[in-house]
């Protein structure tokens, strides 16, 4: 099994609409990415251990039966995707693929 990771750094001018990303932007991608998704979990960082600013605003796990199926669906559909970034942050994510073991 695998598990797509999106990390969305903090930043002090860090915008980030949760209810847009939870209603509009996740619902749009289960639908592209289909049956290849097992779960989704959308985490808010709050702070970390000593009390800071939490390194990473928004986390994003989900996962997925095939790597190679979640990479075509993102190269087919990545003007859609990536267009709907600055919908609901201005911050870059960063986007890895996880074997969980």
């Amino acid at each position: 099994m695998y598990c797509v990771t999106v990390l969305y750094p903090n930043a002090p001018d860090a915008r980030f609409d949760f209810d847009y990303y939870r209603n509009q932007h996740i619902p749009m991608m289960l639908e592209l990415l289909g049956d290849n998704v097992l779960s989704t979990e959308v985490r808010r960082g709050l702070q970390a251990v000593d009390g800071s600013a939490a390194a990473y605003l928004c986390l994003l796990n989900t996962k997925i039966r095939s790597p190679e199926q979640f990479a075509r669906v993102m190269a087919e559909h990545q003007e859609l995707v990536l267009g709907d970034i600055p919908n609901y942050t201005n911050l870059q994510p960063i986007i890895q693929i996880d074997e969980l073991l």
